[in-house]
């Protein structure tokens, strides 16, 4: 009789358990449809092919995107991206410019030939895709902050903390040089693009805020924390600027900007527990 009630109650453990992980499923499956998927798009700026002031800190002679075989890299990126499906395409352009945008846009051949457009990421891949899926407009989402880079090294300089403006001067030495042997390497369009999405680089882009950039200047002064905050401005105001253009069909969207950008995106987005993020490495496989 014990072994008998000992198997009855086993069972009903084992049903109970059962049905509990079938209803945790389901609920996972539910979340997961309801959550937005965010596909995060960093780039260099494809402009900047033999520039001559660019005015980013960092010189890189990029990739020049109207090769043949560059083309055809970007062909194969806007078709994984269409397959994804975004419902709307975010670009790192002016906000306050939206209607120009759009009248660019409106303006532009269905069928482009697009190794005779612009070197801009925005035309290559943004208008690239949203052509693709008859968008009927991409979104800006750019919103301009200061950024005293000039101030922060007289500061630096004035409070005599030269050993910082040393690790500075290394540290951008050593990034300019690694982008540029990146660029002169055999490395595909796309393993470059994949390069400036990973995780390390994002952290190593951030941590140049936090812990240079804001240590910069006298204990009295601040130019470095305002240098800081003026660029988590700029990305939290684009970030809102998504936010509030986000409706309720909406099932997948894409970010595309420069990479800095897509690394405090990605932080962001990591504290939403409504989107989750999908790398362009993820789609492409």
């Amino acid at each position: 009789m014990r072994l008998i009630l000992g198997l009855l109650l086993f069972s009903i453990l084992f049903s109970c358990k059962e049905s509990q992980k079938a209803k945790n499923e389901e609920e996972q499956k539910s979340v997961e449809k309801e959550t937005l998927k965010v596909l995060l798009v960093g780039v260099f700026h494809f402009e900047n092919f033999n520039p001559e002031n660019n005015g980013d800190i960092v010189q890189k002679k990029v990739s020049d995107v109207l090769t043949s075989e560059n083309q055809k890299e970007l062909e194969l990126i806007a078709k994984k991206i269409s397959e994804f499906n975004p419902s709307k395409i975010f670009v790192e352009y002016p906000f306050k410019r939206q209607e120009k945008l759009d009248t660019t846009y409106q303006n532009f051949p269905n069928k482009a030939n697009f190794k005779s457009q612009k070197r801009s990421e925005i035309i290559q891949i943004g208008f690239r895709v949203a052509k693709q899926l008859k968008h009927e407009k991409v979104f800006a989402m750019d919103l301009r902050t200061n950024f005293p880079y000039d101030s922060l090294l007289t500061q630096m300089k004035k409070a005599k903390q030269f050993d910082l403006i040393k690790r500075d001067e290394i540290e951008l030495n050593e990034l300019e040089k690694s982008a540029n042997e990146l660029f002169n390497s055999n490395k595909s369009l796309s393993e470059i693009i994949f390069f400036y999405n990973n995780q390390d680089y994002r952290n190593n882009d951030i941590n140049w805020y936090l812990s240079l950039a804001n240590q910069g200047g006298e204990l009295d002064n601040f130019v470095g924390s305002y240098l800081a905050s003026e660029w988590y401005r700029r990305n939290l105001h684009m970030y809102s600027i998504i936010q509030k253009s986000i409706e309720k069909n909406d099932k997948r969207i894409m970010i595309l900007a420069g990479s800095s950008h897509i690394s405090m995106f990605k932080s962001f987005i990591d504290y939403n527990p409504e989107w989750r993020t999908v790398e362009l490495e993820e789609i492409m496989k």
